[in-house]
């Protein structure tokens, strides 16, 4: 079955939009943790994106709510943007925090979910673009997908390594508290790229 309709590309574009959105959020994200300072300004430009992908997600729920006939499942529509949406606003979170708790000394494990979220957002980005190309469940998405598991392991490890060294390494006790809501901001990040790659092999199952 062809759930992905040619006479509603408007929600094939949407998600275009959508996945170019995450790229720039990620591309601040990444170049922030390599300059770690000027924590307000970045934090501005990744508003702007997560403000501009607060509106995509908005036009995508206007459409399901005036479409007879949808790409797919209503609810999956609605589960995939607000998931990439998700992702885009605990980014932004991500940088607001460094910036709201004043913190100016980077930790090592910033770097690592930095280059972690970059990776993983190419491989999501792939991945809703070869669901809407296939249609259908391909050898691509399977690998896309296993690659993002396997992203979102590797960060269950760092977290689990960075909380350690956190509490037997940070001498200051307000500094282990902020340090380890960013942590935890940043780990949730990467589950979230997991669950958007499940809601994906959801649908393209369903049409298999």
């Amino acid at each position: 079955m062809k759930f992905f309709l040619p006479k509603e590309p408007a929600f094939a574009e949407h998600f275009e939009k959508m996945s170019r959105c995450l790229t720039e959020i990620t591309d601040i994200f990444y170049e922030f943790s390599h300059h770690f300072e000027n924590s307000g300004q970045y934090w501005e430009r990744a508003k702007q994106v997560e403000h501009q992908a607060d509106g995509i997600a908005h036009e995508v729920i206007r459409l399901l709510n005036q479409c007879f006939i949808t790409p797919f499942d209503r609810e999956d529509i609605y589960r995939l943007v607000h998931r990439l949406d998700d992702i885009i606003d605990l980014i932004e979170n991500a940088i607001h925090s460094v910036y709201l708790y004043n913190l100016d000394e980077k930790k090592y494990f910033f770097d690592e979910f930095a280059s972690f979220s970059k990776e993983a957002t190419d491989k999501l980005n792939q991945l809703i673009a070869e669901c809407f190309r296939a249609q259908k469940y391909t050898p691509l998405i399977g690998e896309l997908i296993r690659s993002l598991h396997d992203l979102e392991d590797k960060g269950d490890q760092v977290y689990a390594e960075s909380l350690k060294k956190l509490f037997s390494e940070e001498k200051d006790p307000v500094n282990i508290i902020k340090w380890k809501d960013v942590l935890f901001v940043l780990e949730t990040i990467l589950d979230v790229y997991q669950a958007v790659s499940n809601t994906v092999e959801g649908i393209v199952v369903k049409s298999s």
